[in-house]
């Protein structure tokens, strides 16, 4: 059976690839990530913050002004679209999970096809690397700004791997979505551009040295420029439309960099050398495939010389910059973009011992096999992914049982439309299982100490702003001795391997 010549059937196969690729995705994101519809909800605080932010701009909030925040504009412009989407569940939190990380996938397999040729070893490779990818200590909770961002690298590094072999410049399209990609990381986590600094250093080094086209170059400037300024205008222009230009530069990047980072005399080679080793020691899947994508390129240095530059460029600029100020172990997902160049000498392998082709024999002429063979290792792989992914012990949960939902109720029952304070933690779900959108700019305690941040919460407190604050393993008496609040619920829950003690305070009554 062939699949037949219509224009579906035509489709089908030019784009056979980028389907599997979103299927996989899907597939394996339906396990591994508590945004999917198989988990009561999503409790990481990192996502919460993001959603929170996004419900605000909907309704007219503005970040830094209204709602503070760590992370960039262009993160809240995309939450917004997901929370437009979906309010009330996490579905459009899970659909763009399913499409940024099926991007990530698509474009490792185009790398993959670089190196291999024309073959359909690279389906079951994309089902291996995705589960291999989410079931990483680095992958956390799903959703990270990270692995959302992982096709952006995966793309640029697919477009410099492609030009080097063909012996050209990157085209203008190419040098334009990488420069919107690059607008996209400024403009949400700037700690990642040393992966565009890198691939800036190489492209530079390759067209002055293997291309001799100082033309060419000056128009692959040109481009990538134009990207970034088609991301920056429409950030300018909103926040100068709303006053807003100052506090989004002293929010964005003054705060991040002057009293986020810690202070840590270490120089910065020795530093980044013991945050990839810790990254290596916490991610053994991460660390595993990228000794192995080293080591090939290594081997092939006379052969492919620019390949290794490339990379390793473009690597240890990533690094640099991500690893400059302060770390969480969810960082080290950004360098799954480079997981891909660790499967491909695992396949070549598979093909000196002759399996591929004795795969190939059996399934020749016989496109259901070619089918039912990718199912199994489909199947094989989600397996793989039950038992080994961190996230799956919060699919014994149901909503009653988790703290979030149950303050939501009594909160709703007591009162029309609740106010209330996350206090002394990060956005932990209640604002979005209560529906309530925050009525101060500090809706939450941050990890950064950012001028003001207690000043409003105390402020909160002693003037009886909100009907409800919530606090986490510390009584509001720590906080804020004398307050007009009592304790009138607790909740414990599993979070991060720690056992939690919510309390729901309400203000009282005739106050």
């Amino acid at each position: 059976m062939k699949i037949p010549r219509t224009p579906v059937g035509g489709l089908l196969r030019r784009h056979s690839l980028l389907l599997f690729s979103f299927l996989t995705a899907a597939l394996t994101l339906l396990i591994c990530s508590k945004s999917s519809p198989l988990y009561p909800m999503n409790d990481w605080v990192d996502v919460h913050c993001f959603l929170t932010l996004g419900k605000g701009l909907l309704n007219g909030m503005v970040p830094y002004v209204d709602l503070y925040e760590q992370k960039g504009p262009v993160l809240y412009f995309i939450y917004a679209l997901v929370a437009l989407f979906s309010q009330k569940s996490f579905f459009g939190q899970y659909l763009l999970e399913v499409i940024s990380f099926g991007l990530f996938l698509y474009f490792s397999g185009r790398i993959a096809l670089l190196y291999l040729g024309k073959s359909r070893t690279v389906y079951p490779m994309i089902s291996i690397l995705g589960v291999l990818s989410a079931c990483t200590r680095a992958f956390c909770h799903g959703g990270s700004v990270e692995q959302l961002c992982l096709f952006m690298f995966t793309y640029g590094l697919w477009t410099v791997l492609s030009a080097s072999k063909q012996d050209r410049s990157l085209t203008a399209t190419e040098a334009l979505c990488n420069g919107i990609f690059a607008g996209c990381i400024l403009w949400i986590k700037y700690s990642m551009l040393g992966f565009y600094i890198g691939l800036a250093v190489f492209v530079l080094i390759f067209y002055t040295f293997w291309l001799r086209d100082w033309r060419s170059l000056l128009r692959t400037m040109g481009s990538f420029l134009l990207g970034v300024v088609i991301v920056t205008v429409p950030v300018f222009l909103y926040f100068l439309a709303t006053g807003a230009l100052d506090d989004l530069f002293t929010a964005y990047f003054y705060n991040n960099i002057f009293l986020y980072p810690e202070e840590d005399t270490t120089p910065l080679l020795q530093l980044i050398q013991t945050r990839l080793s810790r990254a290596w020691e916490l991610n053994p899947n991460i660390g595993g495939l990228l000794a192995i994508g080293l080591c090939y390129l290594l081997i092939r240095a006379k052969e492919a010389p620019r390949d290794l530059l490339a990379v390793c460029i473009s690597f240890f600029g990533l690094a640099a910059t991500t690893f400059m100020g302060k770390s969480y172990y969810y960082y080290s997902m950004v360098f799954v973009s480079f997981t891909v160049l660790g499967m491909i000498p695992l396949v070549q392998t598979l093909r000196k011992l002759g399996i591929t082709r004795v795969a190939a024999t059996l399934t020749r002429g016989a496109p259901l096999a070619r089918i039912l063979l990718q199912i199994c290792a489909m199947v094989l792989c989600m397996s793989y992914g039950l038992t080994n992914s961190e996230n799956t012990y919060l699919m014994n949960y149901t909503r009653e049982q988790m703290p979030q939902y149950q303050f939501a109720q009594i909160m709703n029952e007591r009162k029309e439309d609740p106010t209330m304070l996350n206090l002394g933690f990060l956005d932990g779900g209640f604002y979005y299982a209560a529906d309530i959108l925050p009525s101060t700019p500090f809706f939450c305690s941050f990890n950064v100490n950012a001028p003001g941040m207690w000043d409003d919460h105390w402020s909160v407190i002693r003037e009886h702003k909100v009907d409800f604050i919530i606090t986490r393993d510390t009584s509001l008496d720590r906080y804020y001795y004398g307050h007009d609040y009592e304790l009138i619920s607790t909740s414990e829950m599993i979070f991060e391997e720690v056992v939690f003690n919510y309390h729901l305070y309400a203000l009282k009554e005739g106050v």
